[in-house]
């Protein structure tokens, strides 16, 4: 059986998501989960807005993932 790199790039891809998470997503779910939903601020808004960024960069790794074991499957 010959192995084929595509799997490989995808497997990376994908567990890249969990260093990801772990560096990127968690610090700014801490910060805004320390803060109060009842008095929302300008700092709250920002982290909400970096927090969207951020996860829509996990979305596109795991979506790039999916793309390249299709692509291996061929």
């Amino acid at each position: 059986m010959v192995f084929d790199w595509r799997w490989g790039l995808g497997a990376i891809v994908l567990v890249a998501n969990w260093p990801f998470t772990l560096i990127a997503i968690m610090p700014v779910n801490n910060r805004l989960m320390g803060m109060s939903e009842a008095s929302p601020t300008t700092e709250m808004r920002g982290l909400m807005e970096k927090w969207g960024r951020l996860h829509a960069v996990r979305s596109a790794l795991g979506s790039a993932a999916t793309a390249i074991f299709v692509w291996a499957m061929h």
